[in-house]
């Protein structure tokens, strides 16, 4: 048996994004929020406001704008990136 892994890998997107769109619905969070402070970036992907320190610090999620040295803000675009392809679990799915 043959299996196209690349149609596969978009299919898993398109649910995960399908799934993940839905929830964020069902909490109530905007589709439309372009830029996130830390707090609501790890809401966003749904993990601690530490564990965004350590992507940050290990230089796997960028603040877009340091803003005034004490509060960061994250892009959407870019929080999407990261939980798209930074998610070791999903890569050994795939």
């Amino acid at each position: 048996m043959v299996f196209n892994i690349e149609a596969l890998k978009k299919l898993i997107r398109k649910i995960v994004h399908e799934v993940v769109t839905e929830e964020l619905y069902k909490r109530g969070n905007t589709l439309t929020q372009k830029m996130f402070n830390r707090k609501d970036a790890a809401k966003y992907l749904g993990v601690s406001g530490s564990y965004i320190d350590k992507l940050v610090k290990t230089g796997q999620l960028d603040p877009t704008l340091p803003g005034d040295g004490l509060t960061k803000f994250y892009l959407r675009d870019d929080l999407d990136a990261y939980a798209e392809h930074g998610k070791d679990y999903l890569k050994k799915v795939i």
